[in-house]
């Protein structure tokens, strides 16, 4: 997903660890670009629902952990 703007993620099961990670792709001060990854784990399989908002576009998505237990989700701004 890529946002032009600014983003907010909420995951809404509280079961789930959810780490943020960031990296700078510019040292622009007026326009820096970030890749921002989520990063949402889980004991036992399930399937998490994460409400979002990124640019102008609103949702909400049913995300299933795979094998591994966690599920990536990718974010450039």
């Amino acid at each position: 997903m890529e946002c032009l703007g600014d983003y907010h993620i909420e995951v809404l099961n509280n079961d789930v660890e959810v780490t943020k990670q960031v990296r700078a792709l510019s040292t622009d001060l007026l326009r820096p670009r970030y890749h921002v990854t989520y990063i949402i784990t889980s004991e036992e399989l399930k399937t998490v629902r994460v409400r979002y908002v990124c640019g102008g576009e609103m949702g909400e998505r049913e995300l299933t952990l795979s094998r591994t237990l966690r599920f990536v989700v990718e974010l450039l701004r």
